[in-house]
């Protein structure tokens, strides 16, 4: 008990000096049993931060990461990304296993499908994408950028996430979702939006279709891989978060 009593303490210091206002008193009134809570989530939360990079540490992850961190924070820096960001999606990508192959062909760390990696190296002058995991990483990322520039309108949360799904599903899904979207006068460039009008580009939605685009059918295709996608997105975007605070 003296022990929580000495942490209500330092928060009221806290807060106090943040805010600027007096601190909590050690009273038992409605605002010290509220803050008590928050002291108890803050210490919960805080533990179960220390578990999990405990835990990551303890894993094959760590030794990954130690041997790429340079590279990823090298070409994360020059196309304007968070290192941590790259991470998560690497972790969610192929879990560091530098030979990751999906069903679909894609490989490498960030799993680049072969024709993509065909475009990546007439641009980047590089000839190993699929093969050599630096160069898998350097492309993924660059390739990432490439992805993040087809939304210039959005706020930079929304501009990364719908750079991801573009990542995993491609541009053009998304963009026949932001279609939909500006025919019903919502916002298009906010992920919450269109993360679930990807949902609405599947064949059996025609009547949809037939009123947005004059062929009746999503510019590029119907669209059945949307769980994927929306799932993609927001793992790495919540591991993300978790990184952000344990790196």
């Amino acid at each position: 008990m003296k022990v929580l009593r000495y942490i209500i303490i330092i928060a009221g210091v806290f807060l106090w000096s943040a805010c600027g206002s007096d601190p909590v008193p050690e009273t038992g009134s409605a605002n010290s049993d509220s803050l008590t809570a928050q002291i108890k989530d803050m210490v919960q939360h805080k533990r179960e931060l220390q578990e999990i990079k405990a835990a990551f540490e303890r894993s094959r992850y760590n030794k990954s990461l130690a041997k790429y961190r340079p590279i990823i924070r090298k070409y994360a820096k020059r196309y304007g990304f968070d290192w941590r960001l790259i991470v998560a999606q690497i972790m969610q990508e192929s879990k560091f296993r530098e030979k990751a192959r999906s069903p679909v062909g894609a490989r490498g760390l960030m799993q680049v499908m072969p024709r993509t990696a065909r475009e990546l190296t007439r641009e980047l002058d590089v000839e190993y994408i699929l093969i050599n995991p630096r160069e898998n990483i350097a492309a993924g990322i660059y390739h990432l950028r490439k992805q993040y520039n087809f939304f210039p309108n959005a706020d930079k949360v929304n501009r990364l996430k719908l750079g991801l799904a573009s990542y995993n599903c491609g541009a053009g899904r998304v963009f026949d979702a932001q279609d939909i979207l500006r025919y019903q006068a919502k916002p298009a460039m906010q992920w919450e939006f269109v993360s679930p009008y990807l949902k609405k580009l599947k064949k059996s939605d025609w009547e949809l279709h037939l009123q947005v685009w004059p062929l009746g059918r999503p510019k590029h295709g119907y669209f059945y891989g949307y769980n994927e996608t929306i799932n993609y997105v927001d793992k790495i975007w919540d591991t993300y978060q978790i990184y952000r605070q344990i790196f």
